[in-house]
């Protein structure tokens, strides 16, 4: 696996959140921006607490979805990676 596999993205505090028929709206105050995800993404979102590696997330989502590794594991990299260029969440390094 990718950079990610150690990874354990947080949620940057102050973001409100609200359910939608398709997803979850995001609304970052500080920078007053909505970001709207997937149902997908909001799995996602959820599993971003600090605690739960990359390698995590790919599972899970492979249990939710039923989706190949391959095709997981690049979403859930290109959502996070979208996720922190927004400075919706951070990601570090754990594996040291």
């Amino acid at each position: 696996m990718n950079v990610l596999a150690h990874a354990r993205p947080r949620r940057v505090e102050g973001v409100l959140t609200r359910r939608s028929d398709s997803g979850l709206v995001l609304y970052d105050p500080g920078n007053e921006l909505v970001h709207v995800v997937n149902a997908t993404g909001a799995a996602i979102w959820e599993l971003c607490d600090g605690e739960t590696e990359g390698v995590e997330m790919v599972t899970a989502i492979c249990e939710l979805t039923g989706l190949p590794w391959e095709v997981v594991e690049e979403d859930v990299g290109g959502l996070l990676h979208d996720l922190e260029e927004a400075h919706l969440i951070t990601v570090a390094d754990q594996s040291a």
